[in-house]
């Protein structure tokens, strides 16, 4: 799935990619300048099962981890995520 293109919506607080079906989202609020709280994630049906939501959940992961922010997984995918993965260990509140 590297060949997704994850853009950042930081007006909105969100991360997406386009894909079969519509537009993939990870929904975030910033609480403060370090910490971020990912909210929820949505999947077009359509895209569902081929890693795409894995992929933008991690690259809004590398996001926080790039700029030493603080993640609170909300979202239980998020969640699940950090929970397989070593990577973001140190960015979780």
């Amino acid at each position: 799935m590297n060949n997704l293109n994850v853009q950042h919506d930081i007006i909105n607080h969100l991360f997406y990619i386009k894909v079969k079906g519509g537009t993939a989202v990870l929904n975030y609020d910033q609480i403060d300048e370090k910490h971020l709280d990912y909210i929820s994630t949505h999947v077009p049906e359509a895209s569902q099962g081929l890693g795409v939501g894995k992929h933008l959940v991690e690259a809004a992961l590398d996001y926080a981890k790039e700029r030493d922010m603080i993640v609170k997984p909300t979202c239980p995918f998020v969640k699940h995520v950090i929970e397989h993965s070593d990577a973001y260990e140190q960015i979780v509140d």
